[in-house]
């Protein structure tokens, strides 16, 4: 059975290229010997990436995964009778703290929502507005925002509810329903009523289409395109990343809020310490505060 064969039907298709390239990277390393490496040359081989690569303690463990991927390949196929490294755990910490100092202000995220305009396709600006705003006032994720349905939007209410996604992991939001704010009320009104039915007439399915936000043909919309959407022609340099939108607003919160029971329910945490990670010290706000005010800066 050839390695890809192997792959195809041990595991899903979005992982089969992944783990392709990580074998690849191995036996690449090793040339013919890979196939006969000892417990010693994996433990080099990972010595090697962390040296000459710089990688994340996270990419450095799927590089062993891949390894690991490799050999259970040959000991299945009757290629090799051991595997030399299925006990092998790597240890790397993984610094989980959020860099509070480096996150958007109140001032620049609600400039970018009041100042926001498109330069192409302006029948989107509507549309877009209401992600920005979604990012900045619920700080919700963008699969969150991209499995929205409409029956999930009351404007009675002013709510929105945020339901949580069926793959459960430690960093999956819990369901929530949370507020809309004024602002957010007309756009969405407005968008119901004429932007979304123009983008559904693009639609073959727009009689069963339930999801709220539409991409420009009447479509459900790719969450790792929002980035991409609301920046439109902006240099990379410029642009406003959804993901330090969110944990902004959440840092944001924490320094008004002292419950963090509230901001971890708003945020969609499941574990309080998640919420914590993005608390400031009180010697964080100290050192901050000296470098914004220093009189020689």
């Amino acid at each position: 059975m050839e390695l890809k064969e192997y792959l195809e039907k041990k595991y899903s298709k979005s992982t089969l290229y992944s783990n392709l390239f990580l074998i690849k990277r191995f036996t690449d390393y090793y040339q013919n010997k890979a196939s006969k490496a000892t417990f010693k040359e994996v433990l080099n081989y990972i010595e090697h990436l962390r040296k000459n690569y710089n990688l994340h303690p996270k990419t450095l463990r799927h590089c062993l995964y891949g390894v690991k991927i490799y050999f259970n390949y040959l000991l299945e196929t009757g290629q090799r009778n051991d595997h030399p490294c299925s006990e092998l755990f790597l240890k790397d910490k993984i610094d989980k703290q959020i860099q509070v100092d480096t996150l958007y202000s109140p001032e620049t995220l609600e400039t970018f929502f009041e100042t926001y305009q498109i330069r192409k396709k302006k029948y989107l600006e509507n549309r877009n507005k209401i992600i920005i705003s979604l990012l900045i006032y619920q700080a919700l994720t963008v699969k969150e925002i991209a499995e929205l349905e409409i029956q999930n939007i009351n404007l009675e209410k002013c709510e929105i509810f945020i339901k949580a996604s069926e793959e459960l992991t430690a960093k999956s939001p819990q369901s929530r329903t949370l507020p809309l704010q004024a602002k957010q009320i007309l756009l969405i009104y407005n968008y119901l009523e004429k932007d979304r039915i123009k983008l559904l007439k693009y639609n073959n399915k727009k009689e069963t289409e339930t999801s709220f936000i539409l991409g420009q043909y009447g479509e459900k919309i790719n969450p790792h395109g929002i980035g991409k959407m609301i920046n439109e022609t902006k240099p990379k340099t410029e642009q406003i990343k959804p993901i330090k939108i969110r944990q902004s607003v959440i840092a944001n919160f924490l320094k008004k809020e002292n419950d963090t029971r509230i901001v971890q329910v708003f945020s969609g945490h499941r574990r309080a310490s998640t919420t914590i990670q993005y608390k400031q010290t009180e010697f964080e706000l100290l050192q901050n505060a000296v470098n914004d005010y220093h009189p020689i800066r």
